[in-house]
């Protein structure tokens, strides 16, 4: 077998080339390779033992240090060069050698003659010169050629070789450490939520009427490119769940919702300015985005000092604000409570706004508190005291970047009254989207429905009811409309917009004998006959006048016979009956709205998903904006089914 190059040689043999040495001044070429440089062959085992025994028998070349041993690899290598340079005419297209049974690469037939000066590669160490394969690092060593046969130009160094190794090791000590967070995870069995909601007991509303509004900021955690997301959550429960008086429907406190970013990447900054000037709801934080506690803590930082909001004192100055017939001088107070949510989450502000009224307003921590430990990420609330020390304290600076719902109670306990820090948990009105394959997913809940469960732990369940349900541990997790570790599929196929979200609500909704609108029902929609169906000009000629309170046309008499279309068959149109309808199926799950409801949905990870909470928690007769009957009548053929 024909060894074509130095730098096969050099390749099968698994040394990395030294450059050149003065080799001419110990051992003369002759000796090594003959002399014969166009025909004569040497093969690469012998070249070793040759070059090897040259080196070690000279005694200027003792191993007793790097030093010598870089010369005596400098001197083999020089030797290797030389026998290429005499051999690599001979014959290029030879069949190159193999090594311990690892076919080379025809890649390496390609290879052409390179510079006899090549950069210098020491080793470091005597593992990869051995000849005796057979020790405890022999794999290591097999590895290490199979490596360089069949996957690199080059062979590896040993700084090369030990990152591999590296590499090889973190990966095993990252998968040991994921299995054991596996095991110490809590969120991997099913939640007894039915239990949860049984044992925790109901909010009356009526029981904090009497106590003054709370004004609290949210800080959403967001990034850059997430305007879309942004958009979705202004428009759902940002503008139609704030906190409202139930008489005159003017803004009950003042709830802010703030998105919290890191800084903006360069293709973003203009983006992030024209959306902050149009909307006035983003803090951009001077720090690098970041989605572990440090940016959290540069949020409740910001917040210690700049979350406030405006109040109104009246005032005769000249600089004082005219509203209505008074003026006033505009002053500034800290909220109440400053809360992180995520933006996956859908806060209904009114229910969150009673529960804060309710707790106290100083050393108070209020979330979804887990594995008796720590308050959720999704959305807790920290009294604005809490903030402030936080903010505050020189000992969290120096603390790492971790998953920060875990880092706050560790913050709190560093507070010199740590021990009178009141923890409020809600475990019954904080859940994840009945799509999301979780734990904690279930059905869309309402006070209806957890009074029923309510009456199932306090008479319980039949034996026969318990093996349905598959076992007592399972009937604490059981859902109508979601199944644990398996994706959601729908009751029936053909569902319209409104009946598929009626098939999310926990108890099966309205619809849960037969899943689709049947006729006879109260807002089903009329077959109106097309013939009455006016011409575009026919209110022209009538002169009508506008009701304001409707937002319609009011004409006084038909037009006549031929300005009408005669057109034969119906079409259905729907009408006020569905928003009626709509109104007393709300009153009935919030039985009267004596108790209070779902605070938060989380793990929406689609928009689609945030527009199918609105409608389920808080109804279209909300999210239809332009008020009037004008919008309670529907165009032909909506809802949409969904196939």
């Amino acid at each position: 077998m024909i060894v074509r190059s130095a730098r096969s040689v050099h390749q099968i043999l698994g040394f990395p080339l030294a450059g050149a040495s003065r080799m001419s001044q110990h051992v003369p070429r002759s000796q090594l390779i003959g002399l014969s440089g166009t025909s004569t062959g040497i093969s690469a085992r012998s070249a070793k033992h040759h070059a090897w025994s040259a080196c070690c028998d000279d005694a200027a070349c003792p191993m007793t240090s790097m030093q010598s041993r870089r010369r005596q690899f400098s001197l083999i290598d020089d030797a290797y060069s030389a026998a290429g340079e005499a051999l690599y005419a001979s014959d290029p297209d030879d069949q190159l050698p193999s090594l311990d049974g690892y076919q080379l690469p025809p890649s390496f037939k390609a290879r052409k003659r390179q510079s006899t000066s090549i950069t210098r590669h020491y080793l470091t160490s005597s593992l990869w010169r051995t000849s005796d394969r057979s020790g405890p690092l022999a794999w290591m060593q097999k590895l290490y050629i199979f490596i360089s046969a069949h996957s690199l130009c080059e062979p590896l160094t040993c700084s090369c070789a030990a990152a591999l190794c590296s590499f090889i090791l973190v990966l095993c000590i990252a998968l040991v450490v994921s299995c054991v967070r596996h095991i110490q995870d809590p969120d991997k069995a099913l939640m007894p939520w039915r239990q949860m909601c049984a044992t925790q007991p109901a909010f009356l509303n009526s029981a904090v009427n009497h106590l003054d509004p709370v004004d609290f900021l949210i800080g959403v955690m967001s990034v850059d490119h997430l305007a879309e997301r942004r958009h979705v959550i202004r428009n759902t429960y940002v503008r139609h769940t704030l906190p409202l008086h139930a008489e005159t429907g003017r803004p009950l406190s003042q709830a802010q919702v703030k998105f919290v970013l890191g800084r903006p990447r360069k293709e973003y900054q203009h983006a992030i300015a024209m959306e902050m000037e149009m909307y006035n709801d983003l803090i951009v934080l001077d720090m690098k985005e970041s989605q572990w506690s440090d940016k959290t803590l540069g949020f409740l930082r910001w917040a210690a000092e700049n979350a406030t909001v405006p109040v109104l004192v009246p005032s005769t100055s000249p600089s004082a604000v005219r509203i209505g017939h008074k003026t006033y001088e505009v002053r500034q107070k800290f909220v109440n409570y400053v809360l992180k949510a995520d933006d996956d989450a859908f806060i209904v502000l009114e229910e969150l706004e009673r529960r804060l009224r309710a707790i106290p307003r100083q050393l108070s921590h209020w979330g979804y508190k887990i594995a008796d430990w720590f308050m959720g990420g999704e959305l807790y609330a920290l009294s604005h005291d809490l903030v402030q020390f936080i903010a505050a304290s020189p000992e969290i600076n120096e603390w790492p970047a971790l998953k920060e719902d875990e880092q706050v109670p560790r913050w709190l306990a560093l507070h010199p009254r740590a021990s009178d820090i009141v923890w409020t948990t809600e475990h019954c009105w904080i859940y994840d989207h009945p799509r999301a394959k979780t734990p904690y997913a279930h059905g869309f809940l309402f006070p209806q429905h957890v009074e029923a469960i309510r009456r199932e732990y306090a008479q319980g369940l039949s034996p026969d009811e318990l093996s349905r349900r598959g076992g007592p541990r399972r009937a604490d997790a059981y859902s109508t409309t979601t199944r644990w570790g398996q994706a959601y599929t729908p009751p029936s196929p053909g569902l319209t917009a409104e009946e598929s979200v009626e098939a999310l609500v926990e108890g099966g909704g309205r619809w849960r004998d037969q899943w689709h609108r049947q006729a006879h029902e109260p807002d089903a929609p009329l077959d109106v006959p097309r013939r009455t169906v006016w011409p575009g000009n026919a209110t022209h000629d009538l002169q009508p006048t506008y009701d304001p309170v409707a937002g319609l046309a009011v004409v006084e008499q038909e037009p006549s016979i031929g300005a009408q279309r005669h057109e034969a068959g119906t079409f259905p149109v729907w009408g006020p009956p569905l928003r009626a309808y709509s109104h007393q199926l709300r009153n009935e799950r919030y039985v009267n709205g004596t108790l209070g409801g779902t605070v938060a949905v989380h793990y929406l990870k689609q928009d689609a998903w945030f527009h199918e909470t609105a409608l389920a928690l808080i109804g279209s007769q909300r999210t239809w904006t332009l008020g009037g009957a004008a919008t309670e009548w529907r165009m032909h053929e909506s809802p949409v089914r969904i196939r």
